[in-house]
């Protein structure tokens, strides 16, 4: 079985749109040495999801939280990550809907702000 994460986080990395973000897989919320000033960050770990044609296509779900210095920062950010994953089709990631519009909320011990939304994707297994 392929490693969704890495898959996911390569393709992220080939986005000219998000080149300045930072990306975290599997991860809640970023490491200590991150702060929000210093521009975006996503990040996404895998929630379960199911398969198709005998494990051929996989088909995992990730949380995505997406982090800016600001609201609107973070709402830009989720935007762009929306855009980059919209119609997506890679060599090993076919398709990505998403499950559920973003929402702002806040880090309960630090206060950042950023969008939690939720991806399903099609990945070649």
């Amino acid at each position: 079985m392929i490693d969704t994460s890495e898959a996911l986080r390569d393709y992220l990395l080939t986005v000219p749109a998000l080149a300045a973000a930072r990306f975290y897989a599997e991860r809640d919320t970023p490491p200590p040495n991150y702060k929000p000033a210093d521009g975006w960050a996503f990040c996404f770990k895998r929630r379960g999801g199911g398969q198709h044609y005998e494990g051929v296509i996989l088909e995992p779900s990730y949380q995505f939280k997406c982090y800016g210095a600001t609201e609107l920062a973070a709402n830009q950010a989720y935007r762009a990550l929306y855009d980059a994953l919209d119609g997506m089709a890679e060599y090993l990631l076919k398709a990505a809907e998403m499950e559920t519009q973003g929402q702002t909320l806040y880090e309960p011990k630090t206060n950042w702000p950023y969008v939690l939304v939720f991806f399903k994707f099609s990945v070649l297994n």
